[in-house]
């Protein structure tokens, strides 16, 4: 239940920041909310990250479908007791699932959360970053951890 939940939150902020944006600015409009900082400014992204396949929006949605099938079989083979993998995996796929959703009923996807010099992004990105930052850092953690004495010695 609360995979769902995390799911499901995730996809609504999304979705209702998206509404939200569209609804109250023109393409390419913004304002600043922090000057210099960060500014709030419509575009419509037809690619990926960073616009890379942008004629191609048809196919990138087909592939988010097909990214968010594999995710949903990583996430129910691992065991329930891989809390923040099975929660880093539901985040990603929170993310996948808004942008896709967008690429399929918009043909784009909204952004419009800009930094300085950084693409222009969405909370589904943000939501994707973070899952793929925790579910990095959950899969590597052991790999860095210091060698006992005694497995150097065998």
């Amino acid at each position: 239940m609360l995979y769902l939940l995390v799911l499901l939150l995730g996809l609504a902020i999304d979705q209702l920041t998206k509404w939200l944006i569209m609804s109250n600015l023109p393409l390419n409009g913004g304002f600043d909310v922090i000057f210099g900082l960060l500014r709030i400014h419509y575009v419509q992204n037809t690619g990926a990250a960073w616009s890379m396949f942008s004629e191609n929006t048809l196919a990138l949605a087909v592939f988010s479908l097909f990214v968010l099938v594999l995710l949903g079989v990583w996430f129910y083979k691992t065991p329930q007791a891989e809390i923040g993998q099975r929660l880093s995996l539901v985040v990603i796929m929170s993310g996948a699932l808004g942008n896709m959703i967008d690429r399929f009923r918009l043909g784009y996807v909204v952004d419009f959360i800009q930094l300085p010099h950084w693409p222009v992004f969405n909370v589904a990105d943000m939501l994707l970053c973070c899952g793929v930052a925790g579910l990095a850092f959950l899969l590597l953690k052991d790999e860095f951890k210091p060698k006992s004495e005694e497995a150097g010695h065998e």
